[in-house]
Parts: structure tokens; C-alpha cells; sequence
């Protein structure tokens, strides 16, 4: 059985170069760079990987289609009208923080992606018949 919270710590620490995985017979996550797997010899890495489920990607994550949906959830049109500018384009994420640090919903995104992740946590666990606590 595995700790939601580590599949959630896990999904966090995806990006475009690197992937997550766990492996249910040590009951653990690591990341595809394997920094502290460097004493294992090529098969014993390979071993490593065949024994493990990857985690979702960042593409499947898609934490810009988190943004997105957690804007449509603002009740305050001019709010909702701003994020929407703010998201296009380059450093469309650190705009979108930065504004809703300024207008005081930064919490209320912190909490929307936190349960997002969960869920996608959750879904992931079942997909691959894995029992969560």
C-alpha cells in the first residue's frame, strides 16, 4: 500500500526532462535521473525500471489545463477576464501566481491544485490496481 502523499510529492517533481516512477516492491518513488541508484550496475538499473510503474507525465499532468479550469471556477468576471490575458504567451504561470497573489486568491489556487493532484493521484492508483492510504 502507498502513501497518496508520496504519489503527490512524485507528481510534483515531474518535468519536461525528467519522469517519476514507483516502484511497489520497495514501496518507493524515484526519479528517472536515478541520482541515488548511481551504485547499481546497467542491469541492475534496468531490473530497477522493468519493476516499476511510471508515474503521469507533465504532458498528462497538464498543469497549464489546471490554470484554465481553476480560472472558470472564479465567480468575478473582471478577475477571471484578467487571468485569462495572463495566461497567454511566455511566463504565462508566474504571471498567473503573481496576479492572484495580488487579488488574494493565491490560496484558493494552491488548494484547487492541490485536490487536482490528488485526484490524479488516485485515478493513477487505480489505473494500475495499486491500494492507496
Amino acid at each position: 500500500m502507498v502513501e497518496l502523499e508520496k504519489i503527490i510529492e512524485g507528481l510534483e517533481m515531474v518535468d519536461d526532462e525528467i519522469d517519476c516512477y514507483y516502484n511497489p516492491e520497495a514501496n518507493e518513488i524515484f526519479l528517472s535521473n536515478i541520482g541515488e541508484y548511481e551504485d547499481l550496475n546497467e542491469d541492475e538499473i534496468d531490473e530497477l525500471f522493468e519493476k516499476s510503474i511510471i508515474l503521469p507525465t507533465q504532458y498528462e499532468i497538464n498543469e497549464y489545463q489546471i490554470i484554465v479550469d481553476f480560472i472558470d471556477t472564479i465567480k468575478e468576471e473582471n478577475i477571471k477576464d484578467t487571468l485569462n490575458r495572463l495566461i497567454q504567451g511566455k511566463g504565462a504561470f508566474r504571471r498567473f501566481k503573481d496576479y492572484c497573489n495580488d487579488v488574494n486568491i493565491i490560496q484558493n489556487w494552491y488548494g484547487y491544485r492541490e485536490q487536482r493532484y490528488k485526484d490524479i493521484a488516485i485515478n493513477w492508483c487505480k489505473e494500475n490496481n495499486i491500494q492507496y492510504e
